[in-house]
């Protein structure tokens, strides 16, 4: 609420960083046709949207795991609506300043974005940053995905917040809070 984006470290156990794996290698060998556009992006080595629709073992993580009731806890929600969601393995480049865009009959004020992280992030990129506070902009529409975060009132959230997540980490941000993450000094 106050900040935008939050970190909880720890969040998954070693038992279910490890479920995550084994689902994600299956996933990686067994392609699903929804991948097809996202791997041809070169963004990702695989990435797939809905992932949780077409894999049991996505949808039993989403059941079981104590990801749901973290998220919950975050906004103080008596009910969470999965509405997409994105498996993205091993970021190729980086995306600069952004906000997500939305994708299903949910509002901004009514959304989260997360991120729950199988490995721990590289020492020289791959760690998000957040403009702390940045939900609370005036100037993005909602429409808008890339920004420049010295224009409109964008300034005015200049303290910039990153975390370098672990693997079972979950990082949790408001859907209009910018953020970034750089790719490898090759790919940025």
């Amino acid at each position: 609420y106050e900040d935008g984006a939050i970190v909880i470290p720890g969040c998954l156990n070693e038992e279910w960083v490890e479920y995550l794996r084994g689902a994600t290698d299956w996933q990686v060998q067994n392609p699903h046709f929804w991948s097809v556009a996202g791997v041809a992006s070169g963004l990702y080595d695989y990435i797939q949207r809905s992932v949780w629709a077409s894999n049991s073992a996505f949808a039993d993580f989403m059941y079981y795991s104590p990801v749901a009731s973290a998220l919950a806890g975050c906004v103080n929600a008596q009910e969470l609506r999965v509405t997409t969601d994105l498996l993205m393995v091993n970021p190729n480049k980086g995306f600069k300043w952004h906000q997500d865009n939305q994708n299903g009959p949910v509002g901004f004020d009514n959304a989260l974005r997360w991120w729950v992280t199988m490995d721990d992030s590289p020492k020289d990129y791959g760690a998000p940053v957040y403009l702390r506070k940045s939900q609370n902009n005036k100037c993005v529409p909602e429409d808008a995905v890339f920004v420049d975060i010295d224009e409109g009132d964008l300034p005015e959230y200049h303290d910039f917040t990153s975390f370098r997540p672990k693997a079972g980490d979950l990082i949790v941000w408001h859907a209009r809070t910018i953020h970034k993450i750089d790719g490898p000094t090759s790919q940025d």
